[in-house]
């Protein structure tokens, strides 16, 4: 046993100091003290401590059990204090002041007064231990509390009853619940999860991981609802918090919000396939068109000739299918990254007035309502033809999408530094499984459909520095390009 002890000893006679030392020191304590044996000696000793423990002979004239107290007391430390009185019949008594008890002790044999010390100083020492203890663990507390919370993902801790401990402020962003709001409760109420694909309830990997004891991923393709009702594309982990004992006390998920760079790889690889489709068409239109050319030019022949008047319902069939399919050449060549444009600062405004006309005819066709907002926009840099195709598309999506006498809707506005085009239909919405494949080529869920149409606008819009946003639900679909400034244009058709 070596057990370390820091002694402040009020004693007039060294000697004396020496021999409760020595038997400290035989009884497995290593010392480490001052002696003093006057007042203002002692009020200094005190302030300059720690001390573990003070040892007082009441025998030196100046002191006494209460003037020693109220030192210790006026001090403002919180020390056990052993005092040892004057010498009687041959014995001194010790009095333990933090118990009260009294021993006597037989002089020469200090070893008596060892019970007093041990309980004494252990008690002390046991008391500062935890103290020093429960401020370590606060301070541990504290260091993990500032290191999560400052930490970019998102993190939310919970106990083995799966029941929210904590949330740092990430967490709070992403998911729209406050720490207040989600501490004490189930962690599905705050982490309400689902398969993108199926739309199914997804398992939350907590009580997963609080069973099996691993770290346990969450699958591919994970929506988080948020409190507005909003949905995020996240990845998480879960992870035991074990005890020193190697209990699990806990579950901590860290994850992090990849909406943004989950659209940006998939316009990335319906970039990819548009470049490719437009290689392709770039490469054999031409070789396509001229033999489909002749074939069309010899069916007009045919079809004027009185002698095949009866085929004239054939002819017009072929020379539809022939229209249609030299529409599909136009829109691969549309794709192709190569194709010359011309550009220049033009307003969306003056060309959607421009063929205004064009959609309310066809509007008015189907027995359905086109309506204009446009706001004040500022001027764009633009290739004219390839806007006029990207909005006549849109718009004709939108009619064929709404049923009679339904409305469209077609907007400017300004937003966040960018001009902004919308086209709002009342149709049933996009099915989730159509909607995250959009601008795929030859997709399509028209009967007649080429699929090339979102293709086409997806394509103008990139090579415009644009992006389109679609937000659909069951009242209806809108789809918005969103434009920058001019000033953030200057780079684009170089």
């Amino acid at each position: 046993m070596n057990i370390p002890l820091r002694i402040l000893i009020v004693e007039e006679a060294e000697i004396d100091s020496m021999l409760q030392l020595k038997a400290l020191h035989s009884n497995g304590y290593q010392q480490m003290y001052k002696r003093v044996d006057r007042t203002d000696d002692l009020i200094a000793a005190l302030s300059e401590g720690p001390w573990d423990i003070v040892i007082v002979d009441v025998s030196v004239l100046q002191f006494n059990e209460k003037s020693i107290l109220k030192m210790i007391k006026d001090s403002g430390v919180n020390l056990p204090c052993l005092i040892l009185s004057e010498m009687q019949d041959g014995k001194r008594l010790v009095k333990t002041i933090k118990f009260g008890l009294e021993e006597a002790i037989v002089e020469g044999n200090l070893d008596e007064f060892i019970p007093s010390i041990r309980g004494e100083v252990h008690d002390a020492l046991l008391n500062n231990m935890h103290r020093v203890t429960d401020k370590e663990v606060r301070d541990q507390k504290e260091w993990f509390r500032v290191t999560l919370a400052s930490i970019g993902d998102a993190v939310i801790t919970t106990d083995t009853s799966s029941v929210v401990t904590f949330m740092n402020p990430v967490a709070e962003e992403i998911t729209g619940y406050t720490q207040e709001e989600a501490i004490g409760k189930p962690i599905s109420y705050v982490f309400r999860i689902f398969n993108e694909i199926t739309l199914a309830p997804a398992e939350i990997p907590v009580d997963r991981v609080i069973k099996e004891g691993f770290i346990i991923g969450l699958a591919n393709h994970t929506g988080l609802v948020t409190k507005s009702g909003e949905t995020r594309s996240i990845a998480d982990s879960a992870a035991p918090i074990r005890s020193d004992g190697g209990d699990i006390i806990g579950v901590v998920m860290v994850f992090r919000d990849i909406t943004d760079s989950k659209q940006m790889e998939e316009q990335m690889a319906r970039l990819d396939k548009l470049n490719v489709v437009g290689q392709m068409a770039a490469g054999i239109a031409h070789e396509i068109r001229n033999p489909m050319t002749t074939v069309h030019g010899f069916l007009q022949l045919l079809k004027i000739n009185s002698d095949f008047s009866k085929y004239e319902e054939y002819f017009d069939v072929m020379i539809n299918e022939l229209d249609r399919a030299n529409s599909i050449i136009s829109g691969f060549l549309s794709l192709a990254k190569e194709r010359a444009i011309e550009v220049g600062e033009e307003n969306l405004n003056q060309i959607i007035q421009s063929i205004a006309p064009l959609i309310q005819a066809e509007a008015i066709i189907d027995n359905k309502l086109v309506q204009l907002e446009l706001a004040e926009i500022p001027d764009l840099k633009l290739s004219q033809n390839d806007i006029r195709q990207l909005i006549l598309n849109l718009v004709r999506n939108a009619l064929e999408a709404s049923g009679p006498n339904k409305k469209i809707v077609l907007r400017t506005f300004l937003e966040d530094g960018h001009v902004v085009f919308a086209v709002e239909d009342e149709g049933e919405g996009i099915d989730p499984h159509v909607l995250e494949k959009l601008g795929t080529p030859f997709l399509s869920t028209k009967d007649n459909g080429t699929g090339l149409g979102l293709v086409v606008c997806y394509n103008v819009a990139e090579k415009h520095g644009a992006s389109i946003k679609v937000d659909t639900g069951s009242e209806g679909t809108t789809f918005s390009v969103w434009f920058k400034a001019l000033s953030d244009q200057p780079g684009l058709f170089s």
